[in-house]
């Protein structure tokens, strides 16, 4: 059995498409993701320090679950996590509404203050960012959750992690979420546990 690179397609119907193949004895068991990192790794694996991810919970206000910072300090080195998407390291590592409130500072906020200067906002009536730069960060959950940012598509259209709340009830391994719409606002559940998120990520189907 070979176990092959996984091109990620992203699909916002089955968000990963992740597969394994039938045989005629059944299905192929799944690999352990310590496993399928020690195919792809030819030197010893590498993790972050426990300073370095304490820096990161202490930036986004939350403890990440034991199973990501295992993760994290194991493997979170590995070069495998850069080969197509990316594993934001630790001092990466922020929530939605951090990124949103960079997003509005630096790309949307002189534009939406000529708007108003205009009186021409009904020309952004659909424009989620436009509706969250008029609220208070308290209201923003009106609009959209607030995500822990943990990984992201090479070319930055998606984004994956967790749900911040799911952390702050100190699930253990709660589900992973991606982006769909190519912003920091509109989410969906990709997968059940950080387990089967990996797996998409690092393989494909079994031959």
């Amino acid at each position: 059995m070979v176990v092959i690179l996984y091109d990620l397609c992203y699909n916002q119907n089955s968000c990963f498409d992740y597969k394994i193949k039938d045989t005629k004895k059944g299905k192929v068991p799944v690999m352990e993701i310590k496993e399928i990192l020690d195919l792809y790794s030819k030197e010893e694996h590498s993790g972050f320090s426990e300073e370095e991810i304490v820096q990161a919970e202490e930036y986004i206000g939350v403890a990440l679950p034991q199973i990501y910072r295992d993760f994290l300090k194991n493997y979170g080195k590995d070069k495998v996590n850069s080969y197509c998407h990316r594993l934001l390291v630790p001092e990466e590592i922020s929530t939605s509404y951090q990124a949103i409130e960079e997003e509005l500072e630096y790309d949307w906020k002189e534009e939406f203050e000529e708007v108003v200067q205009e009186g021409t906002q009904e020309e952004y009536e659909d424009n989620e960012y436009f509706t969250l730069w008029q609220l208070s960060k308290e209201e923003w959950h009106t609009i959209t959750d607030n995500y822990v940012l943990l990984w992201v598509e090479n070319q930055g259209v998606w984004y994956a992690g967790y749900l911040l709340s799911d952390l702050e009830q100190g699930k253990e391994n709660p589900p992973v979420y991606v982006s769909t719409n190519d912003d920091f606002i509109t989410f969906e559940k990709c997968k059940d546990t950080l387990e089967e998120f990996l797996l998409a990520i690092y393989t494909a189907e079994w031959n």
